[in-house]
Formats: structure tokens, C-alpha cells, sequence
């Protein structure tokens, strides 16, 4: 089952735009074909499809590729013959953009999956990531946790075991700062630090809400050029070359039989997500500045398939708690949608205040608290924040200077000018024909013939499970800060200097009647009081939680 939401700017609520039914037996033209369709009939209704988005499975990156042009060509299916379609601008000086001047619709990547996916790449047992002189591996994660206080980082052993593929909660407190305050002092982690720089930038730029339209644009433009410069790093280095270094950081001997690189880099999958996001919204900003989408048009945190998969979970909760049935027909799928939609309305009304006399739609208050663990502010650039093209070009320019500055620390500098790539056009030029020699698609399908071409991506990529998203909430964190046995441990409590101890009950003082709620500790000669369930939580290594998907509680049983 899939469906499709539409979801309207700031205080409108979302509403289900189609839903069907599938056997997951389907081409690229047929892709094509149900996103053309659904784009015309809404149009026949007044309503303007911006844009499709979806979790990166690779059957559906291949039409978003063709739909959007990059690297790709319809001979057959005119696209930018609607008179609907979108059409900008291309300045002649942006090199760096591979994409085309005309789209019909736009296409996003869910920004959850792409973090996930790198999360995932990060915690593979088969990749060996390098950079420079550096290796990127769980190895430094591990020995923080090991060998660190857990007040100091927030960290669990499950944060960073693959059992889990879609925990986006372990993504999130890994790149808080506390995290990379820590990793600074274990020796050569500069590479994990660097990798989870690019996993933030990704989450600014496309979920935080509160990202500015330009900060959205540097972060997806560094993302962009991290990655390129390291695809190039990596494709000029020599095999044996890599090897050695990945011997020499880790002690890991690979298969000297194996000429492929593609153990030293993310996923193509992940890289293709990284690209198309970034030029879709720089595509999306100059729509802007023409005048042919309002600003809120820029709001990228609700481009993604959240929304449709947290309606598909409520759908699949509503029989009952002890219920183990979890499926259904489309029909009785559309049934519960009735109901969610007006319960949707509810809440959404009830959070923006639309009505001085609405129902108070009851919400728990984690889900009203916004996640700043991550990200300390997203406001990067200098000077005017208004969207115009001076600024997204410097702000461009400056997002591959820190790229350059970050990965020429890492003792890759001597290859690029011995290559003869030291400004951003020699390196995008490098980076385009590399691409076009790769992964260049002519499809010669027809919207009107059965499409026989096989839908296999690249060889070399790695696809993950397109299961859906889980959310997986740890219990010591965004708890409510008013919610005494002393307890003394050195081992627990020993090394916290500079811990800001972030979204941990632990406070100064307290109210009174909550006393029996906390122990009274002491770090550092300073008493302070750490609730209980804070205090579970520090003394175990795992998340004995029960998994959020229910047909994977049913398995259990």
C-alpha cells in the first residue's frame, strides 16, 4: 500500500491526495505514467503538483533521475513540452549545476532515509571509508562509549549496531555537539568528525524547520561538494594506494583481488539522494525568486514521505492495542483515512490556534518540543538572508571553500593540484564528465508502450531496506524538566568537566513533591539531582524498548 499527501504551508493540516494498491511489480515507465497521471488530474481539480518524494529505493530513483534529467535523456516523452512545466534561468556561471532548466515536477529524496542511509554506510561491516589520511569507521564511536562517560555523549551501544536500519533518533545524537566535543579527544577520529559534519548538513538543510532558505542552500551546496570532492579523491587514488592506508589506520587487509573502490565511499544510492536534493532546491529557490512560488514554497521539511507513512502506521494502530492484525485492503485502508483526515484538522487546529473555541486535540508533549540536540544554529552565512541570485551565488561560493578548506585537512590537497583541479570549475567539470561517463541514461520508453528495459541501478550500488520509518524515542531524552538516596560513583560520574548534559533530567534543585522522583548526587563537589529513570538509563548499555512497528511485535511473540 502507498499513498500520496499533499501538504499545505505552516497551519493548513495535511489531507490524503491518492491512495492504491500494489504488488511492487512494476517498471520505470510505470512510475512515470502514475506520477504524470496524478500530476493531470489534480490539475484538472486547480490543485498544482510542486513535486514528488520518496525513500530512495533504488526502482524509484532511477525514474526520478529521468524525470529530472540528471544524467539522464526521454527521447520519447516530452516533458518540458507541457505548458504547466516549470522554467528558470540557469546562470552560464554555475557550472556546479548538472540538472536542467525545465521540469515538469520536482523530485526530493526523503532527507530521513538519505541520514540513515549514511548512518547505515557508517555502521557496514564490508565499508572501510577513507579520506585522505584518515579512515571513517565505527571503530571511534565504539571507543567512546567504551571508555567515556555515558553523561558525557548520550550514547548507547544500540546507537550504533545496524540491527535497527531506520533509527533516525541515533543520527540525530550522533551529530550533537556534546558527541563531537568528546570525539575530539580520541586520537585520529578527524574523519568521523568530517563524515558527521556532511550527516548534519543534510538534516539542516532538509529537516530542520527552522533553517533559513539561504543556511538550507549552503548546507545541501557543502553536502554536494563534500561529497564530490571526495568521489574524485578516491577515483584518482590507486587501489593499492588505498589499501595500504586502510592498513596502516585499522590493521584491515582487504581483497587484493577486488579492483572496485566502492567500499571506500558512501553508496551510490546515497550520493545520486545527496545530488538530486540539492539541485531540486536550488531549482526551487529560483522559482522563487522569478515570482513562480511564494517563499513558503522553500519550507523543504515538508518534502518527504513522513507524513504519508505516519498516516499508513496511525491506519494500521486503529483496530487496538491487542489487535495482531496488520494489514488491510485499500478499502478498508481509505476507511480509516476518513477518520485520520478529520482527526489531522483537529490537531492541527488545536496547535495553530485557528479557532479561539476548538477542540484542544490532546498531544504528548514530546511531540511538541523541536530537537535542537543537533544543531546549534543553522545561520551561516553573513550578511543579507533575502533570496536573490547575488546571494545564492556567493552563498554557493562559500560552501565550496569550507568544503575545500575541510577535505584539503586531510592531506588531499597534494593530489588535486597534481591533478590540476584547484577552483570550483575544474572540479565540477571533473565531477560532470565522471558522471556522464558513469551512470548516463538514454530511456527510450513511451508513455503509451510497455516499457521492456530492466530497472537495475548501477551495479555498484548498495540498496538498503525500504521499510518503513520507525520512530525510536529514548527515554532519557527531551523528558520534562519538573518531573532524593544519594548515589557516588566514579566510574559513572568521574571525568565531566565541560558536560552540558544535554536533555538529561539533571538538575540543580528541584521541586519538593518531587523529591522521591530523584537521587541526590555529586559531581565534582557539586550536588545536584538525577531523576530516576535517568539513572536506568545510565547503568545500561541497550534500549530494552519494544520496536515501534507492529508487525515486527507480532513477530516477536
Amino acid at each position: 500500500m502507498t499513498e500520496y499527501l499533499f501538504q499545505v504551508f505552516l497551519a493548513s493540516n495535511p489531507f490524503l491526495l491518492s491512495a492504491f494498491g500494489t504488488n511492487n511489480f512494476f517498471e520505470t515507465i510505470d512510475i512515470i505514467r502514475r506520477w504524470i497521471w496524478i500530476f493531470e488530474q489534480s490539475l484538472l481539480k486547480s490543485v498544482r503538483i510542486v513535486g514528488f518524494s520518496t525513500d530512495g529505493d533504488p526502482k524509484y530513483m532511477r525514474p526520478m533521475r529521468l524525470v529530472t534529467g540528471f544524467f539522464t535523456t526521454l527521447p520519447n516523452i516530452k516533458l518540458d513540452a507541457y505548458k504547466d512545466s516549470f522554467r528558470v534561468n540557469i546562470p552560464e556561471e554555475w557550472n556546479w549545476y548538472f540538472g536542467c532548466d525545465s521540469h515538469l515536477f520536482l523530485c526530493f529524496q526523503d532527507a530521513t532515509y538519505l541520514s540513515t542511509k549514511l548512518r547505515n554506510r557508517l555502521l557496514s561491516r564490508t565499508a572501510h571509508m577513507l579520506i585522505g589520511n584518515r579512515c571513517i569507521c565505527i571503530h571511534y564511536l565504539s571507543a567512546l562509549i567504551r571508555n567515556t562517560p555515558k553523561l558525557r555523549h548520550g550514547l548507547v551501544k544500540s546507537d550504533i549496531f545496524p540491527q535497527d536500519r531506520q533509527n533516525f533518533s541515533s543520527c540525530v545524537k550522533i551529530c550533537i555537539d556534546d558527541v563531537i566535543n568528546c570525539l575530539n579527544n580520541i586520537k585520529d577520529s578527524e574523519g568521523i568528525i568530517m563524515y558527521r559534519r556532511l550527516l548534519r548538513s543534510i538534516m539542516i538543510a532538509y529537516i530542520d524547520k527552522l533553517t533559513t532558505p539561504i543556511d538550507r542552500i549552503y548546507h545541501a551546496c557543502f553536502s554536494v561538494f563534500v561529497s564530490r570532492l571526495s568521489y574524485i579523491w578516491i577515483d584518482n587514488m590507486k587501489r593499492t594506494d588505498l589499501d595500504n592506508s586502510l592498513y596502516e589506520l585499522t590493521g584491515i587487509t582487504s581483497n587484493q583481488n577486488n579492483t572496485n573502490k566502492k567500499q571506500f565511499f558512501i553508496t551510490n544510492n546515497a550520493y545520486y539522494c545527496i545530488e538530486i536534493n540539492a539541485h531540486q532546491l536550488t531549482y526551487l529557490a529560483l522559482l522563487v525568486i522569478e515570482k513562480k512560488l511564494p517563499l513558503e514554497a522553500m519550507s523543504i521539511h515538508l518534502f518527504n514521505s513522513q507524513t504519508c507513512e505516519e498516516m499508513f502506521r496511525s491506519a494500521r494502530s486503529m483496530p487496538g492495542t491487542f489487535s495482531s492484525i496488520v494489514n488491510f485492503s485499500v478499502q478498508e485502508f481509505l476507511n480509516r483515512a476518513q477518520k485520520l483526515s478529520l482527526l489531522y484538522k483537529i490537531k492541527t487546529e488545536s496547535e495553530f490556534g485557528s479557532s479561539d473555541n476548538g477542540i484542544v486535540f490532546p498531544k504528548h508533549y514530546k511531540q511538541s518540543k523541536q530537537s535542537k540536540q543537533w544543531k546549534q544554529s543553522t545561520h551561516v552565512t553573513v550578511g543579507n538572508d533575502t533570496l536573490n541570485l547575488k546571494t545564492i551565488t556567493q552563498t554557493i561560493e562559500q560552501a565550496y571553500n569550507d568544503a575545500t578548506e575541510l577535505l584539503f585537512s586531510f592531506d588531499t590537497k597534494k593530489l588535486f593540484y597534481e591533478k590540476q583541479m584547484t577552483t570550483i570549475k575544474q572540479v565540477n567539470n571533473c565531477m560532470y564528465n565522471i558522471l556522464r561517463k558513469r551512470i548516463n541514461i538514454q530511456d527510450y520508453s513511451d508513455l503509451n508502450e510497455q516499457d521492456e528495459t530492466s530497472d537495475s541501478e548501477d551495479g555498484s550500488d548498495i540498496t538498503l531496506s525500504s521499510e518503513s520509518y520507525a520512530e525510536s524515542e529514548d527515554q532519557a531524552y527531551g523528558e520534562h524538566p519538573y518531573e532524593t538516596l544519594t548515589v557516588s560513583s566514579n566510574r559513572v560520574f568521574g571525568d565531566l568537566n565541560g558536560s552540558k548534559f544535554a536533555g538529561m533530567r539533571l538538575f540543580d534543585t528541584i521541586r519538593p513533591e518531587l523529591a522521591k522522583s530523584y537521587f541526590e548526587v555529586e559531581i565534582k563537589q557539586k550536588r545536584k539531582y538525577l531523576h530516576k529513570q535517568t539513572a536506568c538509563w545510565i547503568l545500561t548499555e541497550n534500549k530494552p524498548i519494544s520496536s515501534n512497528d507492529r508487525l515486527a511485535r507480532v513477530r516477536q511473540r
